[in-house]
């Protein structure tokens, strides 16, 4: 198969949300690093105590798992994306349409993180209404820009998953990059980042996607860089199996405070 040579504007040209639904959120099984995010996500949620006016999910791609653990937390959840086709497929979802993505089983593994025993499928339906009622914007946003969404915003809480990461197989990029989608994380506010650790590309289909060969070390000095507090940071390289010939065989999870 041949591998593509880096294209900045290939997910313009060739991004397809359903190729990336079936080949990493097709399976009977939940991955690895959905494991390890969710497992740290509900953690950290429940430690906290503690209820976020305005969250946000910078570069959510055509996904709703990862606001599962999210919805009881959150006053409203607003959801970003460069790219529209991305935001169309979730909107499938927020109105329940017969073709939508079919996120049960995530969402039964984080209530079973949750409640630490089986969930009844009625739970899981509960909390799908909650998911659906909290998502109040959906939003385009271009990391590559000062502001990324277009205007000054702050939130309480920033998840960004796979994001950054993938938009560029620069490291200066992705500082800068980085750089730009910390602003929109409120003075006192929480960010929970998950990335690739050192890997060079991604596959979807037949395409190759960038990364950039970020690692633990990158990410502490973006944090400090941008004004998060060292003494309220948690940064841990995960091992991963399931995405190893695809993808990256570990990820970097990051919750961290501003300020």
């Amino acid at each position: 198969m041949k591998i593509n040579a880096y294209n900045p504007n290939i997910y313009d040209q060739q991004w397809n949300p359903q190729e990336y639904l079936r080949q990493y959120y097709s399976q009977d099984f939940i991955p690895d690093d959905e494991e390890a995010i969710q497992q740290r996500l509900v953690a950290f949620l429940k430690h906290t105590g503690r209820t976020f006016a305005r969250a946000i999910d910078v570069g959510c791609g055509p996904t709703v798992h990862m606001h599962t653990s999210l919805a009881p937390y959150v006053g409203e959840l607003h959801l970003a994306d460069y790219l529209p086709e991305n935001l169309s497929t979730i909107e499938q979802w927020l109105r329940d349409e017969p073709d939508a993505h079919n996120w049960d089983i995530n969402i039964k593994y984080v209530l079973e993180l949750e409640a630490e025993s089986p969930v009844s499928d009625s739970a899981v339906e509960t909390r799908k209404q909650l998911m659906r009622q909290k998502v109040t914007a959906l939003k385009r946003c271009d990391v590559r820009q000062a502001q990324p969404l277009g205007e000054s915003a702050v939130y309480d809480l920033v998840l960004s998953a796979y994001c950054v990461d993938a938009a560029t197989n620069s490291k200066d990029e992705w500082r800068q990059w980085m750089g730009n989608l910390l602003t929109l994380c409120a003075e006192g506010g929480m960010a929970v980042l998950l990335s690739s650790n050192k890997a060079q590309r991604y596959q979807v289909a037949d395409n190759f996607f960038p990364e950039a060969n970020v690692d633990e070390t990158d990410m502490a000095a973006a944090l400090d860089a941008a004004g998060f507090n060292q003494r309220r940071t948690m940064i841990e390289t995960v091992p991963i199996k399931t995405w190893e010939e695809l993808a990256f065989n570990s990820i970097v999870i990051a919750i961290v405070e501003k300020g």
